[in-house]
């Protein structure tokens, strides 16, 4: 939990900082756009991540392995570990880091129209 607390205070910094470097001031607005940016970018590699750790591009991986692959090298290419075997990084840190940041611009966000 307080790796966690770490985390989603490193994204606020890094939003703050950066809404001030693009805005000239720290505005709502700026607020907004910039943990889009964040939580968007965070969610996207979770996804990301939870998807090839799924499995799914195994078999595409696979297939044109084979079919890009020479004559003399067919062994070592059905010898080759699939992705979701390589990737040992879990897509929960990405989501419990972006999902606080990105209700926290939703929040903001319902501010900013009303």
């Amino acid at each position: 939990m307080k790796r966690n607390s770490i985390v989603f205070l490193i994204s606020q910094l890094v939003i703050i900082i950066s809404a001030y470097s693009v805005y000239g001031k720290i505005s709502l607005l700026g607020y907004i756009n910039a943990s889009f940016f964040v939580s968007g970018i965070l969610l996207f590699f979770g996804g990301l991540v939870f998807v090839v750790r799924t499995g799914f591009f195994d078999f595409f991986m696979t297939s044109s392995r084979k079919v890009f692959a020479r004559k003399g090298q067919r062994e070592a290419i059905e010898s080759m570990r699939a992705p979701s075997e390589v990737m040992s990084a879990s897509p929960a840190w990405f989501f419990i880091a972006g999902m606080p940041t990105f209700i926290f611009m939703i929040l903001a966000l319902v501010l900013y129209y009303l």
